[in-house]
């Protein structure tokens, strides 16, 4: 004979059914919810070089922090020793296969013009170094462009006594290919000079293109001049082939940006930097 089932039953049965309805809702909750991003390291290429990605934000960086400020301390004690830094950035993009006027008329690669015109200035350091002995003075260079399968800064010269044959063998080098990331050479350029410290730093920048990877040279900038002084470098921004404006940003934190359209305005922009601001120690003008 079957036996009825009471209200203890159904009563227990509710509680089950419950039990397993909040169940399913965490689940469902659980899987609907978007995954928090994991922090990774920060990657380093062969040249040291900071690893970022494509939206300027470097690989590993915790929200609410300035990655920029924290990538421009790290090892930047306060300069020590009297003497001159330079730091030459050029841009080695796709943009800079694209020919422009020459001195003779014809049309070359702008890449070819600007190994020539730097090549002028660290020639013009040499001269400087032979005639003031006494005062130290160390140029290095980076080439810049984002490349994938390379750091966005690499080496090409490093910082010491201006050498131009070595300049020039490490120049002729430089091949363009890839992105523009203006402010990944502006972090790494800083923090090489660091490595020297001496009191008088100075970053100068060829490029014919805006930004287009890793951080901003505008919030590169302003964190440079955030700076403590004796900590700061001053920075040279040459527009070559490009419009001036685009870095704006770059002069309203203190930078002196300039135009260069070809191969005489490049030679002499950068020999107006050297001569006239870097090796006689003007400040710069706003």
């Amino acid at each position: 004979m079957s036996r009825e089932r009471g209200p203890a039953f159904a009563f227990g049965c509710g509680r089950f059914l419950l039990v397993v309805c909040i169940l399913l809702f965490i689940l469902i909750m659980r899987i609907s919810a978007p995954a928090k991003p994991r922090p990774t390291p920060s990657g380093q290429g062969s040249s040291g070089s900071i690893g970022v990605t494509g939206s300027g934000t470097p690989a590993g960086a915790m929200p609410g922090n300035n990655p920029i400020a924290e990538l421009l301390a790290e090892g930047a004690a306060a300069p020590e020793k009297d003497g001159i830094a330079v730091s030459v950035l050029i841009d080695t993009s796709g943009s800079m296969r694209s020919p422009v006027k020459d001195t003779d008329g014809s049309l070359r690669p702008k890449i070819e013009i600007a190994r020539r015109a730097v090549l002028d200035i660290i020639r013009l350091a040499a001269d400087y170094r032979k005639k003031n002995p006494a005062l130290p003075l160390c140029v290095g260079i980076h080439e810049f462009s984002a490349r994938g399968d390379q750091p966005n800064v690499r080496l090409v010269l490093p910082s010491a006594e201006p050498d131009p044959e070595q300049a020039e063998a490490a120049l002729a080098r430089l091949r363009p290919s890839g992105g523009t990331p203006i402010g990944d050479a502006m972090i790494e350029g800083k923090r090489d000079l660091d490595k020297l410290s001496l009191k008088k730093m100075h970053l100068v920048v060829v490029t014919d293109g805006e930004n287009t990877h890793g951080y901003r040279p505008g919030d590169v900038a302003e964190a440079l001049a955030a700076l403590p002084e004796e900590k700061r470098a001053s920075v040279y921004f040459v527009a070559f082939d490009t419009d001036a404006k685009a870095f704006e940003p770059v002069r309203n934190a203190g930078g002196l940006v300039m135009s260069a359209a070809n191969a005489q305005e490049l030679h002499d922009t950068l020999q107006y930097v050297f001569t006239g601001k870097i090796l006689v120690e003007q400040p710069i003008a706003p």
